[in-house]
């Protein structure tokens, strides 16, 4: 349910955080010394001078007044990072038909191309599905999965080739098989 809204969350949590950011960034008010007071009114001469004394000085921050600060910059570099990063993440579909090509590392053994499709089973969350491989005529159907958001895995139903790789670009996939009579190789797939 909370992967349907993520960008919604984030656009929230940063929305909450630039909000927030003006209050946190306030200065403290200031605490009157009495004493101070007392001395710069007794002394009527030297009123005017601690005046034009405190204006060359300039304003001294405090710990306390750089704290709402950077907690403020903070929060806004975190709400940036993760709008960024949950809006802007290369999103890999694989489902689709995709043209295979199969290239034999193994001596005796003929490289060949397929047609491959795809069909995830939540139209949401498509890491896990099913594929059909069309090989000159032959079908061989299986399961596949996308595991760290680009890795795939393919294992046909009857435990006989499995299919290791990566996806390469949005349309693009390469890796390496092994069937279970020995022969190995590798492929590339490219979308349909």
């Amino acid at each position: 349910m909370i992967n349907r809204y993520k960008k919604i969350i984030a656009f929230c949590v940063t929305l909450t955080f630039l909000t927030l950011l003006p209050v946190y960034s306030l200065p403290l008010p200031a605490g009157q010394s009495p004493d101070r007071d007392k001395e710069t009114t007794v002394n009527a001469d030297q009123a005017q001078n601690f005046i034009e004394k405190e204006q060359q000085i300039g304003y001294q921050a405090s710990p306390k007044n750089l704290l709402p600060v950077i907690l403020g910059i903070a929060a806004v570099v975190a709400g940036v990072f993760l709008l960024v990063m949950l809006v802007s993440k290369d999103k890999y579909d694989i489902t689709g038909d995709w043209d295979f090509h199969h290239d034999y590392t193994t001596a005796g053994f003929s490289d060949f191309d397929s047609v491959w499709t795809f069909t995830a089973y939540d139209d949401y969350n498509k890491v896990f599905g099913t594929y059909s491989m069309n090989a000159s005529g032959t079908i061989t159907t299986g399961q596949y999965t996308i595991m760290n958001k680009n890795e795939v895995v393919f294992q046909d139903n009857d435990v006989t080739k499995q299919y290791v790789g990566q996806f390469d670009s949005k349309t693009t996939m390469s890796g390496t098989f092994v069937v279970a009579d020995g022969s190995s190789g590798n492929w590339t797939a490219t979308k349909k």
